[in-house]
């Protein structure tokens, strides 16, 4: 049983070692398009937990490349509201420390996407702190996102 235990999770620091090398490619490589999102959703993502490091890794693509893709929206939006709300226990509760990690991550990138992200957070949420809603409210008075997505808000 031992040895079983050793290379399931041998197995899975070398899976999670490839996910993070290809979000490293990705902002190394400095292009986000339709064809490397399916990769990405399909190759690496299907159904596996993230792990905050690779949260991180994705904010940072967001933040510094800015992909103006349609499918980088939904696959991030996804993979992060995902990680947030139903990879963790209570699942469906935005708890503080994660409402902070959000819109800390979302304030560093101040993209469409990142303000999307908070705003299906909102949404998706069972609970989430008392102030969530209204940082939210106020990144759209800052002028934050596209008039579709500050009207969802």
């Amino acid at each position: 049983m031992t040895e079983h235990f050793g290379v399931d999770a041998f197995r899975t620091a070398v899976e999670l070692d490839r996910r993070r090398m290809a979000l490293v490619s990705v902002e190394r490589d400095g292009e986000v398009d339709a064809e490397l999102v399916r990769r990405l959703r399909y190759d690496l993502f299907r159904g596996d937990a993230l792990t905050q490091d690779e949260a991180e890794a994705l904010f940072a693509i967001e933040r510094n490349l800015r992909p103006e893709c349609r499918e980088w929206r939904e696959f991030f939006v996804d993979l992060i509201v995902d990680f947030l709300l139903w990879q963790q226990r209570p699942s469906g509760v935005l708890n503080e420390a994660q409402a902070e990690w959000l819109v800390g991550q979302a304030d560093a990138a101040r993209t469409l996407t990142a303000f999307a992200t908070l705003v299906t957070a909102l949404e998706e949420a069972h609970r989430t702190p008392g102030w969530f809603a209204a940082a939210v409210r106020g990144r759209v008075a800052k002028g934050w996102a596209g008039p579709e997505i500050a009207r969802a808000a």
